[in-house]
């Protein structure tokens, strides 16, 4: 297994650098770019939550 660590970089508009697959940085290997500012973004799990469905059956059950 390998470790993974999330870098953020903030450029200026048409001033980000050239990104691709397998190039090198800081001796760890690049695999992956997101080219949006995945900060933005809401957590995928923020809190846990059943099932739409969960509630029906088990009301179905009773």
């Amino acid at each position: 297994m390998m470790g993974k660590v999330t870098f953020v970089f903030e450029y200026e508009d048409g001033k980000e650098p050239a990104v691709n697959a397998g190039m090198e940085f800081m001796g760890g290997k690049v695999v992956a770019v997101a080219f949006r500012d995945a900060l933005e973004e809401p957590e995928i799990c923020d809190e846990p939550v059943p099932d739409p469905s969960y509630f029906h059956k088990i009301r179905s059950n009773l």
